[in-house]
């Protein structure tokens, strides 16, 4: 019995996963980007549709994320601290941020990308929303999201309108 206890605190002891060191962050981001959309696809045909939300909005943040680290240096800690939280808004405002110097650019990507591709939904509270249980003072009650097949359809549908304006940002941004 001993030696199966101090078999299991071993286990217990050692870390989950190991490190690849110097890794490309961009391409990690997209990589990731890739496998959460993946995993969005899988739920959503088995009828997961929070969860495949969930992981649309991931790989939404990580595809931004992507672009980021290819227009700005990912070891400068500058632009890590600014890359560093995890909302699909706060990532949009820092790639309008990085995308170009010239303003009227920017406001252009910003229109493009909030009224064309990722519309009027505020994914940081979609985001929380999906997790967790959501209390309202007024009704005093907890209240849980309900996520449809066409709920997720049209967060898959932006995902894929996203992907088609980060491969042709470089244009505009050169412009």
């Amino acid at each position: 019995m001993v030696m199966i206890l101090e078999f299991f605190r071993n286990i217990m002891q050692k870390h989950i996963g190991r490190f690849s060191y110097n890794a490309n962050a961009s391409l990690s981001y997209k990589q990731l980007a890739e496998s959460d959309e993946k995993v969005a696809i899988l739920l959503f045909e088995v009828g997961s549709y929070r969860e495949s939300c969930y992981h649309i909005l991931q790989a939404m943040e990580k595809l931004i994320r992507a672009k980021i680290f290819t227009l700005v240096d990912a070891n400068n800690k500058f632009f890590r601290d600014k890359n560093r939280s995890h909302s699909v808004e706060d990532a949009v405002s820092f790639l309008i941020e990085v995308v170009s110097s010239n303003e009227t650019i920017k406001s252009q990507v910003n229109q493009q990308l909030k009224k064309h591709v990722l519309g009027i939904t505020r994914n940081n509270h979609l985001h929380n929303n999906l997790r967790y249980p959501v209390c309202f003072e007024k009704q005093n009650s907890y209240s849980l999201l309900e996520i449809t097949k066409e709920d997720t359809r049209d967060l898959l549908n932006r995902l894929n309108l996203l992907k088609a304006f980060i491969q042709d940002i470089d244009s505009i941004a050169n412009v």
